[in-house]
């Protein structure tokens, strides 16, 4: 069963079987007796199996300020990229919370936090209730073999919402297959939490196919072991207590599987990626397909927000947006912090339009090619084999040229070529997990006294790129080598709480703390408030 056959119809009419909307409500089973709460079929049950995955790509369920803003992927890169010294959203987008994350003054009435938050229950809830029904009636339509692989797959499904929540929030709710309806659910703190995460995954993560066998867009072996080797990494966080040998060892059955780096790192992210998920260093990605897998969260949010307006038709920046093939002028609010722009200086994996844009940035407002901010371009839709556009960008310059001197009402712009691309929707998937990302944890567990040959591991990624090896890095080293490799990709505030320079003063970047200088924040901040909405079944993080 291919999981893209079902991710739009089926996942959408099996959401009627599924939990209602997580809006105060953490129970279980839905409570509107028209909604039908069990399946009657292979094909239902085939659904409720999509309808899992489907939760990361639609924010159905919340009313928020705006379309798009409660989608899984879309929240968590937020939560995890604006509040550290990556990205920013410019004061060109008015819309509440963001800038508070920019300043990493949030409340527990930001919109944001809240949706994150939501979206994680609501996922567990869908995987419980999936891995509910299965064992109840999946033995009608489905073998042995397949039921344990469905199950595990929801299992890593629901230990990723778990995940982020034990990393941006701390507590909260524990929904499984086993409770009870109608029943409000325990709340389990960071450590409570961390436990049952981990003992779940345990006792099935074997019962996932291999990569090498796993069909595309589904839950591989390899994935379930990546996301216990995340939750290790972070072990003394969540928990106090480092666990830095468990996480090797579920390194080991990423590694040692036959998947190799992608030769060249900038195909990782355009519009043609999908040859590298799965059994490919995306060991996790999210498919996204224009008409048919869309979501205004994931790939196509991250490039549209980071495209800004050219002020002509003909200028440099109009070239950059037809360079990308983006068929549009985008949304504008996303924006590179100086931070990341000089940690890049020097390496290949800058990705990066600078134009006249200022580097710093002593002001967060303006879209004019002199505001400030560089835009992101490493995600990209030109294609693999186009990605430099280099036919279609001569003939671009060639019109170009002749436009060059004449005045500019009399300018003819109509032979300009145009994107091959047509409406914003993405092709590129979204990576989750990548097999770089195993190979500088490895090297984090060496340096934590793990023998693991991490070190090798850490130079086979500068290698791909052409960086000089380092025989022994020291923790900022790895450090700076997760940002630049992995920047973008939603781990820098939990690298940064990791190395302990996050919240204090011993690492300042622009705007930390609300200050253009930046200043030192209180722990506090190294997790998420509980949304008031919750805080009445929750309870609320110290400090909030």
């Amino acid at each position: 069963m291919k999981l893209t056959k079902y991710i739009l119809g089926a996942a959408v009419a099996a959401f009627g079987f599924m939990a209602t909307s997580c809006v105060g409500d953490l129970d279980v089973e839905p409570t509107d007796p028209n909604t039908a709460t069990s399946p009657t079929s292979k094909e239902d049950l085939e659904g409720l199996f999509a309808s899992v995955f489907y939760d990361l790509y639609t924010d159905q369920g919340l009313s928020l300020s705006d379309g798009g803003r409660g989608v899984f992927t879309r929240t968590h890169f937020c939560l995890n990229e604006i509040t550290a010294d990556e990205l920013f959203i410019s004061d060109q987008w008015q819309d509440p919370g963001y800038k508070v994350l920019n300043f990493n003054t949030w409340t527990d009435a930001n919109e944001w936090i809240y949706a994150a938050f939501s979206r994680e229950n609501h996922l567990a809830k869908l995987a419980s209730v999936f891995i509910s029904e299965l064992h109840q009636y999946g033995g009608a339509y489905f073998t042995d073999d397949e039921i344990k692989q469905m199950d595990a797959e929801a299992r890593v499904l629901r230990g990723y919402a778990y995940y982020q929540n034990i990393d941006c929030f701390g507590r909260g709710p524990w929904i499984d297959e086993n409770s009870v309806t109608g029943a409000t659910p325990p709340t389990y703190d960071r450590k409570q939490l961390f436990e049952a995460v981990v003992a779940d995954l345990k006792a099935h993560v074997d019962n996932l196919l291999p990569a090498a066998q796993q069909v595309y867009s589904r839950i591989n072996r390899e994935t379930g072991y990546m996301l216990l080797a995340k939750l290790y990494l972070n072990a003394e966080v969540y928990t106090g207590t480092p666990m830095w040998a468990e996480c090797a060892e579920a390194l080991k059955n990423v590694v040692n599987t036959g998947i190799t780096l992608a030769p060249t790192y900038k195909y990782l992210f355009c519009g043609s990626n999908e040859k590298y998920v799965g059994n490919g260093e995306i060991i996790w990605g999210l498919p996204e397909k224009q008409n048919y897998i869309e979501t205004w969260g994931g790939t196509r949010a991250i490039v549209s927000s980071s495209i800004l307006p050219p002020d002509s038709p003909d200028s440099p920046l109009a070239r950059e947006i037809f360079a990308l093939n983006y068929p549009g002028d985008g949304w504008a609010g996303l924006r590179v912090r100086p931070e990341l722009s000089k940690a890049l200086n020097g390496d290949p994996r800058r990705l990066f339009y600078e134009g006249s844009y200022q580097e710093d940035i002593p002001t967060l407002a303006g879209v004019k090619e002199n505001s400030c901010g560089y835009m992101l371009t490493k995600f990209r839709y030109t294609t693999e084999s186009d990605y430099d556009r280099t036919a279609a960008l001569a003939e671009w310059d060639r019109v170009h040229a002749l436009n060059e001197g004449v005045p500019e009402d009399s300018k003819d712009r109509t032979p300009y070529p145009k994107p091959d691309k047509v409406g914003d929707a993405s092709d590129i998937a979204l990576p989750v997990f990548r097999l770089a990302d195993a190979y500088l944890m490895l090297a984090e567990c060496q340096m934590r006294g793990v023998e693991c040959n991490g070190y090798y591991y850490f130079n086979e990624v500068r290698k791909r790129v052409g960086l000089p090896a380092i025989a022994s890095p020291s923790a900022n080293d790895i450090l700076r080598e997760r940002q630049c490799e992995l920047y973008a990709e939603g781990f820098r505030r939990s690298d940064l709480i990791r190395f302990g320079k996050y919240s204090g003063s011993t690492y300042l970047w622009s705007w930390k703390g609300g200050q253009y200088t930046g200043q030192g924040i209180d722990p506090m901040y190294e997790v998420f408030p509980i949304p008031y909405q919750y805080v009445g079944t929750v309870g609320q993080n110290p400090g909030y």
